[in-house]
């Protein structure tokens, strides 16, 4: 005891280091430097987003053409709106977008998600539906432009015989035209969904499937009571997307049919760039911007909400 008491004794203190305290500045610079690199990229991205925002609705209220000095007209332009046939065609045929691109798209994803998940060799099937993906939407418009040509399936079908599905005139045949176009969406949007799926799939708790199991759940009941309530979070965020991609379709259309013929297959995307650009009615067009924002943004909320709450 003494022994160590003598040891403690001698051992040397080790030399505190006093360090010298940071300045005012230094502080300050540590702490708005990263508001400093941020700064230039809120700029460019909230401040032109609301820009555009707040200049649209109020060109929604004039009669601009693009060149002429805008005049202001009230609530003309929506109230035109109403009235016009082509709104009514445009809001049917958006509304169809929405309910084929979540139905489709979201719902083969999520049943090749589930075949796939234990499947050896799942990588090349992976690259195989991930690969239309990574076509551009011009370039899958014009695939599937010829393939709906009388030179694509119809002469296909005449060849097999098939004579009533080769005089079929699928891109020109309203509403037909927009579900072949929802297709061709389709076959180029699965693939993503589907690694979203997957990736939702890996990361289940596994615990839960394996005691579900040993009570006697399989198959269908299986995936209903847990695989599914598990995958809950995964599938709001796909059908976010693709609830908002679906509100705001344009390039496929633009590319396929262009809105026609006569309007029949626009949605609200398209007669809104229609209205603009080709007929220079950029007041009415910015009218239906403002139109479409509001459903986009309802609609994104109202599903977001019940979501949530029914969780």
């Amino acid at each position: 005891m003494a022994q160590s008491t003598k040891m403690e004794a001698t051992t040397p203190a080790r030399p505190v280091v006093h360090r010298p305290g940071r300045s005012r500045w230094q502080i300050w610079r540590q702490r708005i430097l990263p508001f400093i690199f941020v700064l230039p990229a809120v700029i460019l991205v909230v401040g032109m987003f609301w820009y555009s925002v707040i200049f649209t609705v109020i060109m929604s209220f004039t009669n601009w053409g693009g060149l002429t000095e805008p005049q202001f007209v009230g609530v003309a332009n929506y109230i035109h709106m109403t009235q016009d046939p082509a709104f009514k065609v445009s809001l049917l045929n958006t509304l169809i977008w929405v309910i084929g691109m979540v139905i489709l798209p979201v719902g083969l994803a999520l049943a090749a998600a589930i075949l796939l998940q234990d499947l050896r060799g799942q990588i090349i099937f992976k690259n195989i539906f991930y690969l239309p993906y990574a076509v551009g939407l011009t370039s899958i418009g014009v695939m599937w432009t010829f393939l709906l040509s009388n030179n694509g399936f119809s002469a296909l079908f005449a060849a097999l015989g098939l004579n009533g599905l080769a005089s079929i005139r699928w891109l020109t045949t309203p509403p037909l035209n927009t579900y072949a176009m929802i297709v061709a969406a389709t076959w180029q949007g699965m693939g993503t969904n589907m690694l979203l799926f997957l990736v939702g799939l890996n990361g289940l708790d596994r615990s839960a499937i394996e005691a579900a199991r040993l009570d006697g759940a399989g198959g269908f009941r299986l995936f209903r009571y847990i695989t599914f309530p598990l995958l809950r979070p995964v599938t709001t965020v796909i059908i976010a997307m693709t609830l908002v991609n679906s509100l705001q379709a344009f390039n496929l259309i633009w590319v396929m049919t262009q809105g026609g013929p006569y309007g029949s297959s626009s949605t609200l995307a398209v007669w809104m760039y229609n209205q603009s650009f080709l007929l220079y009615r950029m007041g009415y067009g910015s009218a239906i911007a403002v139109v479409l924002t509001i459903i986009v943004l309802g609609a994104s909320v109202f599903y977001l909400r019940q979501s949530v709450g029914s969780e």
